[in-house]
C-alpha cells in the first residue's frame, strides 16, 4: 500500500469461544524494542516501526523467544527429528483473549532514507473480506 512504502497485515477473528487465548506472532532477527502499541526493529542498521491500529484495549506488543510452546506438537522421529536451534531470533507478539469478532491490524513502516513521517498514511479499516488491489489506496 502507499505505492509500496508500507504493509498491512490483518488477521480478522471470530468464532472464539470467551476466555481462549489468542496470539499474534511474528519472527525476526531484528532488535525488537517495543512501546505499547509500537514496535522498532532494527537489524543491519535499518529500522522498521510496527504499530497496532485500533488496538483492543489493553492490547499491546511483547517479545518472547523463538522456542516450542508447551502446547506444540512433539517433535517426529526419525528422518525429521531435529529442531534446530533458533539462536538470535525474536518473536513479537500480541496477545488478547477470543469472545467477540476481532480484526489484528499490524501496520509496517520502513523507515527508509529520504523517508519523513508524513509520507506515510494511515489506511481505511476494510475487513478483509472486502480487500481488493485498490481498497487501501489514498482518496
Amino acid at each position: 500500500m502507499n505505492g509500496r512504502k508500507q504493509i498491512l497485515v490483518q488477521d480478522d477473528i471470530s468464532g472464539v469461544a470467551a476466555g481462549t487465548n489468542i496470539q499474534w506472532r511474528a519472527h525476526t532477527n531484528a532488535t525488537v524494542a517495543t512501546d505499547g502499541t509500537t514496535a522498532t526493529l532494527t537489524l543491519n542498521g535499518k529500522t522498521l516501526q510496527a504499530s497496532i491500529l485500533n488496538a483492543p484495549s489493553g492490547v499491546s506488543f511483547s517479545t518472547m523467544t523463538a522456542d516450542p510452546m508447551p502446547q506444540d506438537p512433539p517433535i517426529p522421529t526419525g528422518e525429521y527429528a531435529e529442531n534446530p536451534s533458533n539462536a538470535g531470533v525474536t518473536v513479537l507478539v500480541i496477545e488478547t483473549e477470543g469472545g467477540s469478532d476481532l480484526s489484528l491490524q499490524v501496520l509496517l513502516n520502513p523507515q527508509w532514507d529520504g523517508m519523513a513521517a508524513s509520507d506515510f498514511v494511515s489506511p481505511p479499516n476494510v475487513p478483509v473480506s472486502e480487500w481488493s488491489v485498490t481498497s487501501h489506496n489514498a482518496s
